[in-house]
Parts: structure tokens; sequence; C-alpha cells
């Protein structure tokens, strides 16, 4: 049976298996302190700021979603950036990514956020035709410098 649940302190060793994961897959080099990583993801699910939500199929952790949220200065709401959704790729296309985005939707709709935020790049066309899935979302123009080294 599949169900989504806050994660709290207690799952930062999936939600950090996750996040190696997903490292992985993009090529990039994840820290080799998994010990650190798991401090720190400890430290995330602890905050106000991030709501992580894991996907399981009976007790099975198979997917994951996690959300940031900041002040805005031009209004009195707080925004709302998903930062990932991601989905063990043996349980792809049963779903599983649909229901974490309703529900990462919910929670950021019912923490008082006005809009949820995405960051896709034009070339990822299986995202975008995922993200239009729900509700319509308008697109915006976003710049991203790197910052420190090129990798």
């Amino acid at each position: 049976m599949l169900r989504i649940d806050r994660a709290g302190v207690r799952d930062h060793g999936v939600v950090t298996g996750f996040l190696l994961e997903y490292s992985r897959a993009n090529q990039w080099e994840p820290e080799d302190d998994r010990d650190r990583w798991e401090r720190i993801v400890a430290e995330l699910l602890n905050s106000e700021r991030w709501l992580f939500l894991i996907a399981h199929d009976d007790d099975e952790p198979v997917g994951m979603a996690a959300v940031s949220f900041c002040l805005s200065l031009t209004s009195s709401r707080e925004e709302a950036r998903l930062a990932v959704i991601l989905v063990d790729e043996g349980h792809r296309r049963l779903g599983i990514g649909t229901l974490l985005m309703e529900s990462v939707v919910a929670a950021v709709g019912r923490r008082g956020c006005r809009e949820l935020e995405a960051r896709v790049d034009r070339r990822e066309e299986a995202a975008i035709a995922f993200y239009n899935r729900f509700d319509n979302p308008r697109e915006r123009l976003v710049l991203t410098w790197p910052c420190g080294r090129n990798d």
C-alpha cells in the first residue's frame, strides 16, 4: 500500500541515501563522508525551513520530495521552492511522483504559500511535461550563475 509520510530526523539515513543516489545519477561527486551528509540532512529535517516527504510502498521507501521555504521580500508570506522529487528507478511510472507532487502542493498551500517554484532546465522535456500536468504552472525566466568550482 502506497503512503506519503513527512520525514523526521529519524529518517536521515533514508533521505541521505536518496540524495546520494541522485547525486551519482547526475554525475556529481558527492562527498565521501556519509556521516557528514547524514548530520547535514538531520539538521535540514529538523529545520522549519525544509519539508521532506517520503513515499512508502508497504514499508519500503520508494520516493522522496524536498521543499525549502524562505521569507519573501515582496509579501508577508513565505515562498516555497521544490528542491527535488525522486522516485526509485524500479518504482517509476506507477504514480508515485504524482502522489508526491500532489502532497507537496497541498502541504505548501496549508503552510500559506501562494506559489511553489520548481527550476527545470528547458532541455528536460520529461520533467517539463510532468510539472505541466499540475494546475497550469506559469513559466518564468530564472538566471543562474556558477559560484565557486566549475564542476
